[in-house]
């Protein structure tokens, strides 16, 4: 179901909100096995009918990334609404059949098409969670962080951080290393591994 903001947020306005993010294209996931046990671990601290927020990274098992996250958690969690925020340019690519609604924006510039924070402050898709946690009578319940780069580091600093969200750091490790080509190895050191993040999200 297509919605605008001021219902997604009528609609979330009473209820648990939670957000995930971490490794996208260019990093994806190394070890999948520990990835679902760290997905399990998350889905243990988060109450029945809750509700998730998805910012349309491709859901693609052979190229994990954090879209994948939201593919296992609706195999598993059929009683969490997902709810998606993505910029309307994206909307020719349609949305995965896990979605529960989708807010469809033009906020956002080509500086910053996706998400992030340029200046200290947010754009694109992550503008619209902040508006989203300080219009909701709660807020954002929690933010889940699963490794993740420049623009997870960013959004952890300048947004979570600085709202005092609750949230909860995931050491993984990724799969490329930050390129999408150049592949992690079992000699890299621990901070080639995880990336950026590493020792600076509490």
């Amino acid at each position: 179901m297509e919605i605008n903001f001021s219902t997604m947020k009528n609609m979330l306005s009473n209820e648990l909100v939670y957000i995930i993010i971490g490794n996208g294209t260019k990093n994806q996931f190394r070890d999948l096995r520990k990835i679902k046990g760290v997905l399990n671990k998350i889905l243990k601290g988060i109450p029945l009918n809750s509700n998730i927020l998805y910012f349309g990274d491709n859901p693609d098992k052979k190229n994990p990334d954090i879209g994948y996250i939201f593919q296992l958690i609706s195999e598993v969690r059929k009683d969490i609404k997902i709810y998606m925020i993505q910029i309307k340019a994206a909307k020719e690519w349609g949305m995965p059949k896990f979605v529960d609604c989708v807010y469809w924006h033009n906020d956002y510039t080509d500086e910053c098409k996706w998400g992030g924070v340029i200046n200290g402050k947010p754009c694109s898709n992550s503008k619209q969670w902040l508006k989203l946690h300080k219009s909701i009578k709660n807020g954002i319940t929690k933010v889940f962080i699963l490794g993740g780069g420049k623009i997870t580091l960013d959004e952890y600093n300048h947004l979570i951080k600085k709202n005092n969200i609750d949230c909860e750091y995931f050491p993984v490790e990724r799969k490329y290393k930050g390129d999408g080509i150049t592949k992690v190895t079992d000699k890299d050191t621990i901070k080639d591994k995880v990336g950026i993040t590493l020792h600076k999200i509490k």
